[in-house]
């Protein structure tokens, strides 16, 4: 997947399965949207976003609010899947440097301004770069993909004309750049703290500047409240309006936006909507009755049962609606903790990977609308995955091989299998962690509950907060989750979920990692020839299956529902599913 979908990472389920994503972790909503006549767009989201601070998440309700309310230099073009430039008048010149090292040249559109009406030049990308490398700023997870650029150099003649100097050739390093939000340093930085440091100072990783006075201050301010939930300042389209804890979050149209002039430039530019309104409904049932209702008038990811059985079946929605169900970037898996006792044997975890019956998981629970994955690679990218893995199946008799292999017996007759680890009883009885609205979730849990039962392996399902679940993924606190990881449709990075560096403050949340697989993800990102990054990817993928962290599920299509007035609201596979700044009411009855 590529580095948004890491981020997006980021990216945990939520009405599906658990989306932590590049991108992507981060959770993944049922959306809906409504326009009334004031031009006020109504999106319902599943529960409540991490924050308002793009900097400061991976989760990927924030990350969707973010993209209105700021603005990378490069974006991906959600319909054509091609970069394009947003910030930057182009995509960069890149030019390879004696040593190795690579420059990336760039100018800024001449029509950026801030909301108080000042240029954005190359100073601001400048500021932004220290805001990203400054010690203690919460950002763990999204400054490692930026850390191949070493320092910027603005051109003396044209303060928007600048250079990234960077380390090394990295295979992203235009891509990881629509995930470089510029931010303004008179809103986030009024004392001017980060002013007399240089970008390379701070790209140096010197372990004294983390004791630094000014920096500590920065980073305490930046990480703050103030910052995370009641100022959110960008170049976007939106301003942030305000935010009622459980309720909604809601954006307004800058009208003044420099972007307006641009509109037909690229989808980035679009701004149709007045209002924009994230109404946070925790019950997706509730979502599809209002759907109905025509009280919500866009929904994504609606429960596939109700899809296929339901609405697509009905002549009355289908003469209201529209309906697609487009590919998602997005794969469906159980991660299983490597540092916890019952899962650190590699046995164990292969016995785990025949417990599940996927066929039928795809069949009861997506309705056909799945289909399965061997490897985190998304199953549209053929060319990078690797065809000689074994599609395991459900096959009760080899895990129960496996487990008494790795030493597990009831020895005290309880029906509970059990071991000894370091001198200590430790019993097969597994807590398996998702978010308490993610309704498909549960049934996954439940079907995987049934089927381990009989080998003598107790499963407790445990619905809980997403916010909760997501720092015990990050705290490294769980036996096993479901989640999704989500990507775009540009290549992957895998070093933040798979590098050892990323067990800490990443999304390596299951500590996989051996000296090999660090080895080939880091020829992987300063790989400049596709056929050999090919290879890497392939052997990567063999020792991620010869270690089984986790049990690859499905590839999951997203549906859509989207009554008739809003148009012909079109449906990508980046996520959310549709570009909510682009549509526009165009007041048709529906026949």
């Amino acid at each position: 997947m590529n580095k948004r979908a890491l981020i997006l990472n980021c990216l945990l389920l939520a009405g599906l399965f658990l989306f932590t994503g590049c991108p992507s972790d981060s959770n993944i909503e049922e959306e809906g949207t409504t326009m009334d006549k004031e031009g006020k767009l109504m999106r319902y989201m599943s529960n409540e976003p991490e924050t308002l601070n793009p900097y400061n998440t991976s989760e990927g309700n924030a990350i969707i609010i973010a993209e209105k309310l700021y603005q990378c230099l490069l974006q991906l073009d959600m319909f054509s899947y091609e970069l394009v430039p947003v910030v930057a008048k182009d995509r960069p010149t890149i030019s390879i440097l004696d040593g190795g090292k690579v420059k990336m040249d760039f100018e800024l559109r001449p029509e950026l301004k801030w909301d108080n009406g000042e240029k954005i030049l190359a100073e601001d990308v400048a500021f932004s770069l220290k805001v990203m490398n400054c010690p203690k700023v919460d950002n763990s997870s999204r400054r490692i993909y930026l850390d191949f650029i070493e320092d910027i150099i603005i051109d003396p003649e044209n303060p928007a004309k600048f250079s990234f100097m960077c380390k090394r050739p990295y295979m992203l390093m235009e891509s990881a750049l629509t995930d470089f939000q510029i931010l303004p340093a008179y809103v986030y930085d009024p004392e001017g703290l980060l002013k007399d440091y240089t970008v390379k100072q701070l790209t140096a990783n010197n372990e004294a500047l983390e004791k630094d006075e000014k920096l500590l201050k920065f980073a305490e301010s930046f990480n703050a409240p103030k910052f995370q939930r009641e100022v959110a300042a960008g170049s976007g389209p939106y301003a942030f309006e305000r935010w009622e804890t459980s309720q909604r979050v809601v954006l307004k149209r800058k009208d003044n936006w420099y972007g307006h002039q641009l509109k037909d430039v690229n989808p980035w530019f679009e701004a149709y909507p007045k209002e924009i309104v994230y109404e946070i409904i925790n019950d997706p049932t509730t979502a599809v009755v209002a759907l109905k209702s025509e009280k919500i008038d866009l929904m994504m990811k609606i429960d596939p049962r109700t899809f296929v059985e339901d609405l697509r079946k009905s002549d009355d929605f289908n003469k209201r609606f529209n309906t697609a169900t487009p590919t998602q970037f997005l794969y469906v898996y159980m991660g299983m903790n490597m540092k916890n006792p019952k899962f650190e044997n590699v046995l164990t975890r292969k016995a785990f990977r025949h417990i599940m019956n996927v066929e039928k998981l795809n069949k009861t629970v997506y309705n056909g609308l799945a289909e399965r994955v061997t490897t985190f690679i998304h199953p549209s990218k053929k060319k990078f995955i690797n065809t000689d893995l074994e599609l395991y199946k459900q096959d009760l008799e080899k895990a129960r091989a496996l487990l008494a292999e790795a030493g597990w017996k009831d020895s005290n007759g309880n029906g509970i299998l059990d071991n000894t680890v370091d001198g200590d009883l430790v019993e097969l009885s597994i807590e398996m962690q998702y978010p308490n609205v993610a309704k498909n979730s549960e049934k996954g849990v439940l079907m995987f509950k049934e089927f381990a039962r009989p080998l003598g392996i107790e499963i407790k399902p445990r619905a809980m907060e997403f916010s909760v679940m997501l720092q015990n993924l990050k705290n490294h606190k769980f036996d096993m989750y479901i989640s999704a990881w989500g990507s775009s449709p540009l290549e992957s990075d895998p070093k933040q979920l798979w590098h050892t560096d990323s067990q800490k403050g990443g999304n390596n949340y299951v500590s996989f990692g051996t000296g090999r697989s660090d080895d080939l993800i880091e020829k992987l990102g300063q790989e400049l020839d596709e056929a050999t990054r090919i290879g890497y990817y392939k052997e990567l993928q063999k020792i991620i299956d010869d270690e089984a962290p986790y049990i690859f599920l499905s590839a999951v299509k997203n549906r859509l529902a989207f009554n008739k007035k809003l148009g012909d609201v079109k449906a990508t596979g980046v996520r959310p599913g549709f570009h909510a700044p682009g549509i526009k009411v165009v007041n048709v009855a529906a026949n």
